[in-house]
């Protein structure tokens, strides 16, 4: 079975305010047995042009926990926080399957 990424490029523009989000948001990823990757970081841009400064990525062990990890009722209130507070794009990607 191929695994679920969660992949976002952000830039915040409330840190204090946005500290919250990844408080809780580490708690529910654990809690659907994802694995953050790539949290901030040092970031540098090899090839073209990249709007934001920060990067996460997220491994699940399924596209079905990923999904059950973004739809979950308590991340949609926590996620408010980071649409409120930061700029960004989040993108769910089907890794590619082991053989």
């Amino acid at each position: 079975m191929a695994k679920g990424y969660l992949v976002g490029t952000i830039t915040v523009t409330n840190p204090s305010a946005y500290k919250p989000y990844m408080e809780n948001t580490s708690r529910l990823v654990e809690k659907y047995g994802g694995k953050y990757l790539v949290r901030g970081g040092d970031l540098t841009v090899a090839e073209g042009e990249i709007e934001y400064d920060r990067v996460v990525v997220i491994e699940f062990d399924s596209m079905d926990d990923l999904l059950s990890f973004y739809n979950d009722p308590e991340y949609a209130e926590v996620r408010k926080i980071r649409q409120e507070n930061s700029n960004g794009v989040i993108m769910q990607v089907t890794g590619v399957e082991s053989r």
